[in-house]
């Protein structure tokens, strides 16, 4: 079943009355800094949200958590390697990512079991399986623990940047074994090695895997070496290397090794395990070791890393009565602080795009994992506003890949170190614009500027065509883009003009502005919506709004609204306010939250095209539409559950949509930094921006009152406006308050 809800915009502010109109909230901002309490990790871990509890460090490297055993048929429920409904753990692993709709990552997997396994692992992924459940396993920003009911084994992690601390006690009596099986990881490997050196207690080895979207592991390949040492001497040792038993100590090597270590019988004492990772060699792995881990226990580190949790989620205040709502929201900032990830070993080492060696300047990070069709559309505002070092960073790091990549030029759907080519558009660019708008502008931006007009004039699917006729003409394939391609490659030009704009560019920006208004060029007046076209421009016939062919993850009906830099032409385009707003009406009469709806013509929130359309009423006059809808949509569609999410949060995407959205506050221009309003949920939310300003959003409610904005205040002073930008609170670090009044 594809749809939960049909509500008309009427009976939506009826029912948002009837639950909201009135909650009293008098909790006041939380002084203590102790944000993590109000993170619940387990959001999105359910119903497709393709979140996983793992333990990380802010846009930490390392990610060490738990793996499901998930069977034939679980190909979409396993992309995060966790899913809440399940009952079985089979590894931990170190890498994670959080909310994709592809299987990657999960590397280095390993085991804690009583006996050694008389089979390879790899061929028999049950074997070192065990049951657990939800009222014996606790996890918090940084922190995993789980008790482990087959093998009676407590597991506890906690995380710096690039390396964990684990501790597993075992019961009295019992054989303590880890078994390490680099094959098991999402997409297996084509190559890996494990060697265990005895004098000094140090477990080695590497994983080269790849394989994004469940493709062949040989392509989009990368390596992950490891370096773990442990608190006991190793008593006994062995291994497989396919079928036939091995020797770990003389170096197992091949795509289907796996070793066991055993210490000895239960202890009072936890064993415990520091590991570390690298993806340049194992030198750095254990590099990364000695200085995370020395002279630290896992409660020092989890004090350590908590530390720095409270301090990036305190860049946020949330004032309600509503524990629920406030850990929806933090929980949300959370999960837009996981990715991308730090890249650089302690040394300053990295690989790059080309798999050479380079060392990232001292200060600053090289990022890499951008999901940068999802994450441009919210989570690069967000980062922008709250991190604005690390965006910088994060263009930089961008501009790195851009320069060692091969191809050269901004990558579309980077995995590591690798371009993987998913999505379309240059997703890149629009992604970078709202980094620096928001705040990330210590870079180097005339340089920055010009590789992105190079990029968006020579890199991509299609560009020569689209520059040619200044659309994507129809083209004949299992994946035929054009429409969405046109439209993407438009908001994305867009983007480039307004980083000509910030480096005094004017030819440039003239050009990629008229260029990004070809979207227009596939709207057709007759039937109203985007359309694909041939190359002679005629329309294809037949069409059907519901139709997913021309467009990447949607139909017609779903993407026409998502043209956020031309909103106001749009309008016009359809034929002025009134009926505008009527088939805006009609199409958000349906809210979309079951199934894969690319083939339902209406309202798909938990999908990115659909992200822009509840604003289109706050163009064609109707704001308090807009307030309904994204109340209800947002009562309706997200929790403080595990099914909390109401799609793939794609790398933070859909929360920080949730999280804007909340606030009342949305980014919705590429590279502008202005919010279109709608009205705050919560009492009071406040940013505090690194440049000493803040932006506070206040809600004033009286009893009986609906949750439709009556009055808009600016820093005291009433506006007819539901438009606010913000430069002079990044330029400047001038405070903005905007209240709403109900």
């Amino acid at each position: 079943m594809k749809i939960k809800y049909s509500y008309t915009v009427i009976a939506w502010s009826f029912l948002f009355f009837i639950i909201n109109g009135c909650h009293p909230r008098k909790e006041g901002l939380n002084k203590s800094g102790n944000r993590i309490e109000f993170v619940n990790v387990f959001i999105g871990t359910d119903a497709g949200g393709n979140t996983s509890p793992a333990a990380c460090a802010p846009f930490g490297m390392i990610s060490c958590g738990p793996t499901n055993l998930f069977g034939a048929g679980d190909e979409y429920i396993s992309r995060a390697g966790y899913w809440y409904s399940k009952d079985t753990i089979a590894w931990f692993s170190l890498t994670h990512v959080s909310g994709w709709g592809c299987n990657g990552a999960l590397d280095i997997p390993f085991m804690p079991v009583t006996g050694i396994p008389q089979k390879n692992p790899i061929y028999h992924p049950a074997a070192c399986a065990s049951a657990f459940s939800h009222k014996q396993e606790k996890a918090a920003p940084g922190f995993y623990e789980v008790f482990l009911k087959d093998d009676r084994v407590k597991f506890s992690t906690a995380v710096s940047e690039r390396a964990c601390i684990t501790n597993i006690q075992y019961p009295e009596g019992k054989q303590n074994v880890l078994v390490f099986s680099p094959p098991s990881c999402a997409n297996g490997v084509t190559a890996s090695q494990i060697h265990i050196d005895t004098t000094q207690n140090l477990l080695t080895g590497s994983a080269t895997s790849g394989g994004f979207c469940s493709r062949n592991p040989a392509l989009y390949d990368y390596t992950v070496y490891f370096a773990a040492r442990f608190n006991r001497k190793v008593s006994a040792y062995g291994g497989w290397n396919g079928n036939k038993a091995a020797d770990p100590a003389a170096q197992l090597s091949g795509d289907s090794v796996a070793a066991w270590l055993a210490f000895g019988t239960g202890d009072t004492v936890p064993l415990e395990m520091k590991i570390a990772i690298s993806f340049v060699s194992v030198e750095n792995a254990t590099l990364n070791l000695e200085k995370e881990t020395n002279g630290m226990d896992i409660a020092s580190l989890k004090a350590q890393t908590t530390e720095k949790w409270n301090k990036g989620l305190s860049k946020m205040e949330a004032e309600t009565n509503d524990s629920s709502l406030k850990i929806q929201l933090y929980t949300a900032l959370y999960h837009n602080m996981l990715h991308p990830n730090i890249f650089e070993d302690v040394n300053g080492q990295y690989k790059g795009f080309n798999d050479s060696v380079y060392t990232i300047n001292p200060g600053h990070h090289k990022y890499v994992t951008f999901s940068n069709w999802d994450t441009y559309r919210t989570t690069a505002q967000l980062q922008g506003l709250l991190f604005p070092s690390r965006a910088a960073d994060m263009i930089h790091s961008l501009y790195l890949d851009a320069m060692q990549g091969d191809p050269a030029g901004f990558p579309i759907w980077g995995y590591f170190n690798n371009e993987t080519w998913i999505m379309n558009g240059y997703s890149g660019l629009p992604l970078i614009a709202n980094l620096y708008a928001f705040g990330g502008r210590d870079i180097d931006l005339k340089t920055i500027k010009n590789k992105m007009v190079w990029s968006a004039d020579h890199k991509y699917s299609h560009v020569d065509d689209y520059i040619k006729y200044g659309y994507v003409p129809d083209y004949e394939s299992n994946y035929n883009y054009s429409v969405s391609m046109t439209l993407e490659y438009a908001i994305d030009d867009f983007a480039v003009a307004q980083m000509c704009k910030y480096a005094g560019d004017s030819v440039n920006y003239h050009r990629f502005l008229k260029r990004s208004r070809g979207v227009f060029k596939l709207f057709n007046a007759k039937t109203g919506y985007l359309q694909r076209k041939d190359k002679e421009g005629n329309w294809v016939e037949p069409f059907d709004s519901a139709s997913e062919i021309g467009f990447n993850e949607g139909n017609a009906a779903q993407y026409t609204w998502n043209i956020p830099h031309a909103l106001d032409e749009l309008v016009e385009k359809m034929g002025g306010n009134k009926k505008t707003v009527e088939r805006l009406d009609y199409f958000t009469s349906r809210i979309l939250t079951d199934g894969w709806n690319v083939d339902v013509p209406f309202f798909w929130p938990a999908n990115q095209p659909s992200f822009v359309a509840p604003f289109v009423y706050n163009y064609a006059g109707a704001p308090e539409k807009a307030q309904v809808l994204i109340r209800h949509s947002l009562n309706t569609i997200f929790s403080n559950s595990p099914g909390g999410l109401p799609g793939n949060d794609d790398l933070g995407a859909t929360s920080a949509m949730y999280l804007f959205e909340l606030a009342g506050m949305y980014p919705l221009i590429p590279g502008v930094p202005e919010f279109t309003l709608t009205g705050c949920m919560a009492d009071r939310i406040r940013f505090r921006l690194d440049n000493g300003g803040t932006l506070t959003i206040v809600s004033h409610r009286s009893n009986g009152s609906v949750a439709i904005v009556k009055q808009i205040k600016i820093n005291g002073k009433s506006t007819d406006s539901y438009f606010i930008k913000i430069d002079d609170l990044i330029n400047n670090g001038k405070d903005i308050t905007v209240e709403f009044f109900y």
